[in-house]
């Protein structure tokens, strides 16, 4: 199993903070947010991980160059990084995709429990907050049957619930999604969300909620984001 992490944007939210690093090098107390990501792949037995980068990929690189040795990393640099959406960092990563996927935003702070329950499912997953309000900004699944028929921002109606970016696809079925991406991308559709085009084949692909409730994960967007993170961050 491989793990990639989506750390190609600016952080223009960030500001002045990620004037001269990538969010995923903030600190949240004792520890930057891409550490305790990968402290949580290494401890979950996942040594293989891909890392897209944007503008600050020396930085990333210099950090991380003597942490994590005992990783297998690969990273792969967005070129348009200030001109695509992640869908397109996604995109990059397809000759490197040889085994099943975990895949998350670079930005995003979870529990190491969420992410055991995540590689733990049989088949494709994401988390899914079936608890919590809807937010206004942020991803939202709809579910039918105990499967995520969508992912978006700009969903309405029932069965809506929070979804977060950290997901597990088999080899085959996240290729087959990459092939739906590289027509986005043939269509100058670089600035969507990689869900939408996974909308547009999740009938070909069964992707299945793990839901939870109190155990931390959010992305860092904001100020406030982080403000927050640091209050409830208790490793």
């Amino acid at each position: 199993m491989k793990a990639i992490i989506l750390a190609s944007g600016i952080g223009k939210r960030l500001r002045p903070l990620t004037n001269n690093r990538p969010k995923s090098l903030i600190k949240i107390k004792n520890k930057t947010i891409l550490e305790y990501q990968l402290d949580s792949l290494f401890n979950c037995k996942i040594k293989k991980v891909i890392i897209t980068t944007g503008p600050f990929e020396d930085k990333i690189k210099g950090f991380l160059n003597d942490k994590y040795q005992d990783l297998e990393i690969s990273y792969v640099n967005n070129p348009q990084y200030d001109t695509t959406n992640y869908i397109y960092s996604l995109w990059l990563t397809r000759d490197l995709i040889d085994d099943d996927v975990i895949l998350f935003h670079g930005d995003l702070l979870f529990n190491e429990k969420l992410l055991r329950e995540i590689i733990n499912t049989n088949g494709n997953s994401v988390l899914v907050n079936n608890m919590s309000k809807l937010s206004k900004k942020d991803f939202k699944a709809l579910i039918e049957d105990n499967r995520v028929i969508k992912i978006g921002v700009d969903l309405f109606g029932k069965n809506l619930f929070s979804s977060f970016p950290l997901y597990k696809f088999s080899e085959r079925d996240f290729l087959i999604w990459i092939t739906e991406i590289e027509k986005e991308i043939k269509k100058g559709n670089i600035q969507i969300y990689a869900e939408d085009a996974f909308n547009k084949i999740s009938d070909k692909i069964i992707l299945e909620p793990v839901y939870f409730y109190k155990d931390l994960c959010m992305e860092i967007d904001t100020m406030e984001d982080l403000q927050i993170a640091r209050g409830l961050l208790d490793y």
